[in-house]
């Protein structure tokens, strides 16, 4: 790729991307199933249903004008059938371009008070989230800054540099720092207010930390990985048209657009799998589990646990 071939591509990433966003995939709410057991009788087996009770399990999509990845949390049920409490728990993409109506939305309705950005400092210099009133805005930078993107004319470099940062995130002393501010924020919040986290997609920093958020409150990796690919989802729209200026800023060079670019360009903006397994292989070659992540890595007591616990979770049975 040449220079200005290069410098054109890290223009329109940064553009579209910076924190990064992502593609088509959707995901159904996790409930328990119904399971079968089989019971012995005289001289015969007979096949019994059991049926479970379903507990409904499910996030709520905060329709913002200015923000499409916006969630509450409320509404999932853990492993332990526990519900997290509506209106405590947000994540979010930028905040830059909330409408008043957003805001209204988001003080009033949802009751948010803290606004917890986990982008770039330069980020938030070039895009600063709009001030909401009665929010109290807290800046924690996962990283630094971001290094020079990859040559994305080569096979699977937008995928390896995912896997990098999400690897990072989480071994770095910035990354960790980061998301202890994030889990102080919500041990001082107040038990009527939300907590709002956010990077620039609300899919990758946001996501991890979502992740960590999960974990603390003992939900396995399977409820974790539902709610983190809903990200495809909610900014597949903003992909295809980020993708559409991408193709369209190369024609205009009288450059081709490779399949390999575009696979890497997808790669960048969107979650998977891979990615969010390679933060938890990162936890499990340094920390040995993600439970001693959250008491060393991250410093939490086990009178903190419980005490999120006791916060932002609630029986199933009761009322949220």
């Amino acid at each position: 790729m040449n220079k200005r071939t290069s410098t054109l591509v890290t223009a329109l990433l940064l553009a579209t991307t910076l924190g990064w966003q992502q593609p088509l995939m959707n995901v159904s709410a996790a409930t328990h199933a119904k399971t079968t057991k089989t019971v012995k009788t005289t001289g015969a087996t007979k096949t019994k249903a059991a049926k479970a009770k379903t507990i409904k399990s499910t996030s709520t999509h905060i329709k913002l004008q200015g923000a499409s990845n916006a969630r509450d949390l409320g509404g999932y049920v853990n492993q332990h059938g526990q519900k997290i409490k509506v209106h405590r728990l947000i994540r979010a993409n930028s905040l830059s371009h909330l409408t008043k109506a957003d805001q209204t939305k988001l003080v009033k309705t949802y009751h948010v008070a803290t606004d917890v950005d986990l982008r770039t400092i330069p980020e938030q210099k070039l895009s600063p989230d709009v001030h909401m009133t009665g929010v109290r805005l807290v800046k924690a930078n996962v990283f630094k800054s971001f290094g020079a993107f990859p040559d994305f004319s080569k096979k699977g470099a937008g995928a390896k540099m995912m896997e990098k940062s999400y690897h990072d995130a989480v071994t770095t002393a910035q990354g960790r720092k980061a998301y202890k501010s994030l889990f102080h924020q919500l041990l001082i919040n107040p038990k009527n207010k939300a907590v709002l986290w956010h990077c620039s997609a609300g899919k990758d920093r946001a996501g991890m930390g979502t992740a960590l958020v999960l974990s603390a409150l003992k939900f396995d990796k399977k409820a974790i990985a539902q709610d983190y690919l809903k990200s495809n989802t909610y900014l597949a729209q903003t992909n295809k048209e980020n993708l559409q200026k991408m193709e369209a800023g190369w024609k205009a060079q009288g450059k081709e657009v490779t399949p390999i670019v575009v696979e890497n360009f997808k790669a960048q903006n969107a979650v998977k799998m891979a990615y969010l397994n390679t933060m938890y292989k990162a936890i499990d070659a340094k920390y040995g589990n993600m439970d001693n992540f959250l008491h060393k890595g991250l410093g939490l007591s086990n009178t903190q646990l419980k005490q999120l616990q006791a916060n932002y979770l609630t029986s199933a049975k009761g009322r949220l």
